[in-house]
């Protein structure tokens, strides 16, 4: 690294702010049409975006919830707009598309069912916004959510699908019952604060956070990203865990390239995601101290996410690859990750896990 640390913390709050402003007023909340509110997974080139994404949308909420962002209306105006879609979807209870198609796509086997996962990631972006006082407490919506949710509620763990719907689906991390789900499961949780949990779901969230410790989890067994899921739900679900999940990391950030990327998993190291880089900083300045040197991996992972914020504000998943895909939760993770970073050289705070979009 050429850069001082100070430099380099100028430059991490420069990128943020970048991010913020994309994410505030740029596209990726839809302003028009019929999914008016909801929030895109991906955007072409020209920045239309390819689709409307649930998971999407909760993590949106859950990031105009965080204390670190700086007093804004447009937060609680974009909140407001989020949660009126998800209403508009959601409140039902009938099932969701996962990927809700807004340009011409191919049949993607992800809407032959309803995910876990995505469902939990509403959850607590509705329950943090209510935190936050950006929206009154959806308590009907997460009534209707909890039910949706209480379909995946085994004996002592949470199912990424349910049962009816599991025959048929390709077999990959996501349709498998593994630690990610210790993420869905802080979620879930999180919504006690306003409603009561259907007794099965509670069980089985503390169940599945039993059943993966970091202590058992092998951190290369799954790819990158899951793994990281995994991380952060236990920090924020089980801080007591935080030895053990320093040690999962480490075997992570060895992974580390010299222009501060990773790969995707140990089977497909030439792919280097934006969201990655992003969690693996997160979670990293959560175990970290703050007062640790600065020469670290930490700092290759934020010099590398810097390099990649464009003059917009936006972010790639992977810059160089055939198809620019603007990604709106690489933008989340990557203003989140950057923010916490500059953040970490003042006498600011530590961040608190719970806020991890």
């Amino acid at each position: 690294m050429s850069e001082s640390p100070i430099d380099l913390t100028a430059e991490a709050f420069a990128a943020a702010a970048q991010l913020r402003e994309w994410l505030l007023a740029g596209p990726a909340q839809l302003r028009n049409g019929v999914e008016t509110g909801g929030v895109a997974g991906t955007l072409n080139s020209a920045g239309q975006a390819d689709y409307v994404y649930g998971e999407i949308t909760g993590y949106y909420l859950h990031w105009l919830a965080g204390s670190q962002l700086p007093a804004d209306p447009r937060r609680g105006e974009n909140a407001r707009a989020a949660l009126a879609w998800c209403e508009r979807h959601y409140g039902s209870g009938a099932p969701v598309p996962t990927r809700i198609a807004l340009t011409p796509m191919p049949a993607d086997w992800r809407n032959d069912t309803e995910f876990c996962f995505d469902l939990a990631m509403l959850v607590g972006g509705l329950s943090a916004a209510a935190q936050a006082e950006l929206i009154e407490p959806p308590r009907a919506l997460l009534d209707a959510l909890m039910r949706k949710l209480n379909q995946f509620a085994a004996a002592d763990r949470l199912l990424p699908v349910a049962a009816a719907s599991a025959a048929g689906l390709p077999d990959r991390w996501s349709t498998r019952s593994g630690p990610f789900l210790v993420k869905a499961a802080a979620r879930i949780l999180s919504a006690a604060a306003w409603v009561t949990l259907p007794a099965p779901l509670e069980s089985a969230c503390r169940g599945h956070l039993r059943a993966f410790a970091p202590r058992v989890v092998d951190a290369t067994a799954d790819p990158l990203h899951p793994t990281l899921y995994f991380l952060e739900g236990t920090l924020a679900l089980a801080p007591e865990h935080a030895d053990s999940a320093r040690e999962v990391l480490q075997r992570l950030l060895v992974l580390t390239d010299a222009n501060g990327s990773l790969p995707e998993s140990l089977d497909t190291p030439q792919v280097r995601r934006s969201d990655i880089i992003a969690q693996a900083l997160r979670v990293g300045l959560l175990l970290e101290s703050p007062l640790a040197s600065a020469a670290t991996r930490l700092d290759a992972l934020a010099a590398a996410l810097i390099a990649r914020v464009g003059a917009d504000g936006s972010i790639c998943f992977q810059p160089g690859s055939e198809r620019t895909q603007i990604n709106v939760w690489c933008a989340m993770f990557a203003q989140q990750a950057l923010d916490w970073y500059a953040l970490r050289a003042s006498a600011a705070s530590a961040p608190d896990p719970k806020e991890i979009v």
